[in-house]
C-alpha cells in the first residue's frame, strides 16, 4: 500500500504526492540555501581582499616578489693645493651569473636558435672578458643564484655584456679609486679596503668625509630566489662622498718623491724623509717617505709622523736657543773649546783632533762642536732646555691630519743625569719625527711663533659647499729677536767659510740657514738629518730631511745636506721664490774674525 501525501492544489483542492519526491524538493531548496550563503560569503570575501584590504595585500604581493639592495655611492676625490686630482673613484661594474637560470639560456637570431646554455653564453662572453671559453664555461656550471666573474670591469665593456642579454648573467655598479698622478703622494693619500672603507692615510682620517651616500636598488625575484632577467630598478640615487682640498703642491710632491727616492739609494739609508712646510702658516707643501725595502710604485706609509730618530747636532739649535733667550749668552761670546772634554767624570769628545780652539757661541754651532755646546748647555737649567723643547712641539703629536702619529720621545728634565744631561745638549737621549722637526723649523722662520702643521684646508659637499678644516691656535716658542738672532747663527753653519759643516746645504741664488746633526745608531750607521730655512732673510720654506742608517762613513753634512740643497731648490722654483738681493753678514765665529 503506498502513503501517499496530501497537499493543496493552486485552487484550494486536495492532492496526493509521492513522498519521495517532497523529500528530493526538500534537498533541492537546502542545496540552492547552502549555495547562496556560499556566494554572499564569497561576495563578502572578495569585497575585503579587493576594496578593504586590496592595498595592504598588493604590497605584501610586492614584497613577495621583489628584494633590494644597497648601491655604494662613489668616495669623494681629494685634490691638491691648485685644484690637481690626486686620487678618484671611476665607475666599474661587477659582472655575475645566476647558474641555475642560465641552464634556459637561449641564444635566438632571427628566429632561429644557435646556441644554447652555459657553453653558449661562455662563447659570447668569453672575447668580451679576455677568458678562455672553457674555462668560463666551468665558472657558469652549478647551483648559485649569483656567482661572480669578474670585478672592476670597464664601462663600455659591461655595456657590451648587457646589450647580449644573456639569461642569468647580472651586473651591479661598483667604484674603484684611480690616481691621475700615478704614484705621487701615495704616503700621504693612503688606502682603501677591499669593502671600500678608508684604512690607511687621509683615506683613513677622513673616511666619513669621502664616503658616500648609499642609494637603492630593487628587483624582482622568482620562485626560486633568482633575480628576474633585466629587473633591477635604481629606486634611490647615491650621492658622492665630499672632495678634500689638501695644501699639497703636487709637482713639488713629486720633486721631492724623485730626490728622496735617489738618495735614499746613494747613501744607502733605510728609509728617508723629507717635509716642506709654509714658514708663515705651516701648510705641507710636500711630505715624501721612501723606504728602501718597498719597491717603487709600492705605498710607504707616512714615516715622516711615524718614525721617530735622534737629531743629533741639530738638538743644538734649542740649546743655542735656551741660552739665548735666557741671555746667558750672545753670538759672539767667546769660549775655549777642546777636542776632548771632561765634565763630571763623562769624557766627551768633538770630530776631528784640533786640540785647543777659540770661538764664539756662533762658531760653536758653525762647528758643531759638542763639548762647545756642552758649556753653552751648562750656562742654562735642565728645566729651562727642557722647556725650550717642549715649546717647539717635541714630546707632543702635532696634530697632523694623518693616522698613527707619533708624539716622540721627551722624558722630564728630571730623567736628565748623568751622561745623558749633557748628551740632551747636542741632540742625543730624545727622539722626533720629521714633521716635529719641520714644524720647530718653521717656527724660528715665523718669528718664534709655532703654528701646528696641515695638510688639509677643508673639504667640498656635492651641495657645492666648502667647509673650512678647524683652524689651529699659534703660540709664541720664542721671542721674535731670539728667533732672528739664531737664523742669523744658522747661516753661518752653511755659509762660514772656516768653519761651516752644512755647506753642501747651499743653494745658488740663496741665503741659506741650517743645522745638520748626525746620531749614532751602531754598526757604524748614523741617522743623518737637516733642518734649514730659505731665504733665510725672509724665511718662506722650513724643511726637514732624514736619512736613517746611512751608509757607514757617512755623516749628515755629506748625505742630508746635499739632498737638502736638491730638496730647496725644487721647491724655490715650485712657490716662485726670488732670489736672495743682499749676500748674508754673518757673526764672527771666532774672536779675532
Amino acid at each position: 500500500m503506498v502513503n501517499d501525501h496530501l497537499v493543496r492544489d493552486g485552487h484550494g483542492s486536495q492532492v496526493s504526492v509521492d513522498p519521495a519526491i517532497e523529500q528530493a524538493r526538500k534537498r533541492t531548496r537546502v542545496i540552492w540555501l547552502v549555495t547562496l550563503f556560499a556566494l554572499v560569503a564569497a561576495g563578502v570575501q572578495l569585497f575585503s581582499i579587493q576594496i578593504v584590504r586590496g592595498a595592504e595585500l598588493k604590497e605584501q604581493g610586492r614584497i613577495v616578489r621583489t628584494a633590494a639592495s644597497s648601491i655604494d655611492g662613489p668616495r669623494g676625490a681629494i685634490v691638491d693645493s691648485s685644484g690637481q686630482t690626486l686620487v678618484d673613484s671611476v665607475q666599474t661594474y661587477h659582472i655575475a651569473v645566476n647558474q641555475q637560470n642560465i641552464l634556459e639560456y637561449r641564444h635566438i637570431e632571427d628566429g632561429i636558435i644557435v646556441g644554447t646554455g652555459p657553453a653558449e653564453a661562455a662563447r659570447q662572453l668569453a672575447p668580451l672578458l679576455d677568458m678562455d671559453p672553457s674555462e668560463l664555461g666551468g665558472l657558469l656550471l652549478g647551483d648559485s643564484t649569483y656567482s661572480y666573474l669578474v670585478k672592476n670591469l670597464d664601462e663600455t665593456t659591461a655595456r657590451k655584456i648587457r646589450k647580449l642579454g644573456i639569461h642569468g648573467i647580472e651586473w651591479e655598479s661598483s667604484y674603484e679609486r684611480q690616481y691621475p698622478t700615478e704614484n705621487t703622494g701615495l704616503n700621504v693619500l693612503g688606502s682603501i679596503s677591499a669593502d671600500g672603507n678608508g684604512n690607511a692615510g687621509l683615506e683613513l682620517q677622513y673616511d666619513e668625509v669621502l664616503t658616500g651616500t648609499q642609494g637603492e636598488e630593487s628587483y624582482e625575484i622568482g620562485p626560486t630566489g633568482a633575480v628576474m632577467p633585466g629587473a633591477k630598478v635604481v629606486t634611490k640615487e647615491a650621492s658622492s662622498g665630499a672632495t678634500l682640498h689638501l695644501t699639497l703642491d703636487s709637482d713639488l710632491q713629486y720633486a721631492v718623491e724623485r730626490d728622496l727616492r735617489e738618495s735614499v739609494g746613494t747613501y744607502g739609508a733605510s728609509w728617508g724623509s723629507v717635509v716642506v712646510l709654509d714658514v708663515a702658516t705651516s701648510k705641507v707643501l710636500a711630505l715624501a717617505d721612501v723606504s728602501a725595502a718597498a719597491a717603487e710604485g709600492e705605498q710607504t706609509p707616512a714615516l715622516s709622523v711615524q718614525m721617530v730618530y735622534e737629531p743629533g747636532s741639530v738638538g743644538k739649535v734649542f740649546t743655542f736657543a735656551a741660552a739665548l733667550e735666557a741671555g746667558t749668552i750672545d753670538p759672539t761670546t767667546e769660549f775655549t773649546i777642546t777636542d776632548s772634554y771632561v765634565v763630571a767624570g763623562e769624557r766627551f769628545t768633538d770630530l776631528g783632533d784640533y786640540g785647543t780652539a777659540n770661538r764664539t757661541a756662533t762658531g760653536i754651532l758653525a762647528q758643531s762642536s759638542n763639548t762647545g755646546t756642552i758649556q753653552i748647555g751648562s750656562t742654562v737649567t735642565d728645566e729651562e732646555r727642557h722647556d725650550v723643547l717642549e715649546r717647539f712641539g717635541l714630546g707632543s703629536v702635532t696634530g697632523i691630519e694623518l693616522p698613527g702619529e707619533s708624539a716622540g720621545l721627551l722624558g722630564p728634565s728630571s730623567d736628565w743625569n748623568g751622561r745623558t744631561k749633557y748628551t740632551t745638549m747636542f741632540g742625543q737621549g730624545y727622539a722626533l719625527t720629521a714633521i716635529q722637526a719641520a714644524a720647530a723649523a718653521a717656527a724660528i722662520g715665523n718669528g718664534g711663533i709655532y703654528t701646528s702643521p696641515r695638510l688639509v684646508e677643508g673639504w667640498t659637499t656635492t651641495d657645492g659647499v666648502f667647509h673650512q678644516a678647524e683652524p689651529v691656535t699659534p703660540r709664541q716658542a720664542l721671542r721674535p729677536e731670539i728667533a732672528k738672532t739664531l737664523i742669523s747663527m744658522m747661516e753661518s753653519v752653511v755659509q762660514d767659510p772656516d768653519v761651516a759643516t752644512g755647506s753642501l746645504a747651499d743653494v745658488d741664488g740663496y741665503r741659506v740657514a741650517a743645522k745638520t746633526g748626525s746620531a749614532e745608531i751602531g754598526n757604524g750607521k748614523v741617522a743623518a738629518s737637516i733642518i734649514g730655512l730659505v731665504p733665510a732673510e725672509d724665511p718662506q720654506l722650513a724643511i726637514s730631511v732624514v736619512l736613517y742608517e746611512v751608509s757607514p762613513g757617512l755623516l749628515a753634512s755629506t748625505s742630508a745636506a746635499p739632498l737638502f740643497s736638491e730638496v730647496a731648490s725644487d721647491a724655490l722654483l715650485s712657490q716662485g721664490i726670488a732670489p736672495s738681493e743682499e749676500p748674508a753678514r754673518l757673526f764672527p765665529s771666532s774672536p779675532s774674525s
